[in-house]
């Protein structure tokens, strides 16, 4: 069903009901067959008006630092789970009124608070990240929990009799979009190098990455590791997805503001690379736009690039059927993760409005931006 277009207001992101609720279908089957929990990671997506659809299917949210605990709880509610690779005390002390899982980062600060934990709240589950020291991140290191040099966790040879007794769960966070060979092979790295660690803890957080709503994913081999390790060791497990839940699930939707020629004919947008989607420049990656192919695939070939004063505000390079006009509008895909969570103001760029695209295919726009959202960050 084609967008309404002459109803969107650029730039605007768009998030599309129909692909959501197919992929909250997924996560619902995976947590029928093996009676896990799934959190939503917010880093990812924070979008609240859709926590109460998202609400219905997920098990809570899980937070990078306290800003994000606290949305989840005011918003989401459920289980609040807080990860940061270092806490302050004044965090802490804020977060143990809010949070149902802290998970630490090293040894210092599990044992700097985790006697407050305690004292303040016997029902918080105190945790510890842990670095499984095997790399399965293969598309870029700079998302690779594992590699050589990381500040994520502490090594498995670190959990010792002293730790576990502290603790009532381990985090294993060490994926990025990989498939289910990837995640059955974490498992079953888990369970042959620390299975005493699996025998004397309670829970375990899985982490996200596990690209469960992707075609190729093979949900079946990840249902049966999960409850192979639940099974064997007696332990709930918690996967923590946020760009997997909205895979393929929202839009970015530009208007073409000029056409200018320099050895090829560049395209400028109402959008921003830099802005609006930064993974293109920091991952990096070339995004799916909607009725076009690779450079010379379809007779018209543009650059598409923002409108911000930075050489490399360029989205990329693609061919269209017909030749783009002034006014024409551009549908980028996939646009609904790491963008809203991670957009700035830089050039004064006027953040994109944010709509629904609802199963009827009507659209409404819930939040809009101004000038007072860029002079109030200043």
């Amino acid at each position: 069903m084609p967008l309404p277009l002459e109803k969107i207001q650029t730039p605007a992101y768009v998030i599309d009901i129909g692909r959501l609720e197919k992929n909250l279908a997924v996560i619902k089957d995976i947590k029928k067959k093996t009676g896990c929990q799934v959190v939503l990671a917010l880093k990812a997506f924070a979008q609240y008006s859709l926590f109460d659809l998202m609400r219905e299917t997920l098990d809570g949210t899980t937070a990078s630092g306290l800003f994000e605990a606290k949305l989840g709880h005011n918003h989401f509610g459920k289980a609040v789970q807080v990860y940061s690779p270092a806490f302050s005390l004044d965090e802490i002390t804020q977060l143990m009124a809010i949070a149902t899982h802290i998970y630490f980062n090293s040894l210092t600060q599990l044992s700097r608070f985790a006697p407050l934990m305690r004292a303040a709240n016997g029902d918080l589950m105190v945790g510890l990240r842990v670095n499984p020291q095997i790399s399965l991140v293969k598309n870029n290191v700079l998302y690779d929990p594992s590699t050589p040099g990381s500040r994520f966790g502490v090594a498995m040879s670190d959990l010792t009799p002293d730790v576990l007794a502290q603790l009532d769960s381990l985090h294993i966070h060490n994926l990025c979009e990989n498939m289910a060979e990837d995640s059955v092979a974490l498992i079953d790295h888990l369970i042959a190098h620390i299975p005493d660690a699996l025998h004397a803890i309670s829970s375990i957080n899985l982490g996200g990455g596990h690209y469960v709503t992707h075609h190729n994913y093979d949900v079946h081999s990840l249902c049966v590791a999960i409850n192979r390790l639940q099974e064997d060791f007696q332990v709930n497990v918690t996967l923590e997805p946020g760009g997997t839940i909205v895979y393929d699930a929202g839009y970015l939707v530009a208007t073409v503001l000029d056409i200018v020629e320099n050895e090829r004919k560049i395209a400028i947008l109402d959008t921003s690379a830099t802005c609006h989607m930064p993974d293109v420049l920091e991952v990096p990656y070339r995004p799916n736009a909607m009725d076009s192919g690779p450079v010379g695939k379809l007779g018209h070939d543009y650059t598409l690039a923002g409108k911000t004063c930075l050489t490399g505000d360029v989205i990329g390079h693609y061919s269209f059927a017909k030749p783009l006009l002034i006014g024409d509008k551009i549908v980028f895909t996939d646009m609904a993760q790491y963008t809203m969570v991670k957009n700035t103001t830089f050039n004064g760029m006027p953040l994109p409005s944010i709509g629904i695209l609802d199963t009827d295919n009507t659209y409404h726009v819930i939040k809009q931006f101004g000038y007072e959202d860029f002079w109030g960050r200043l």
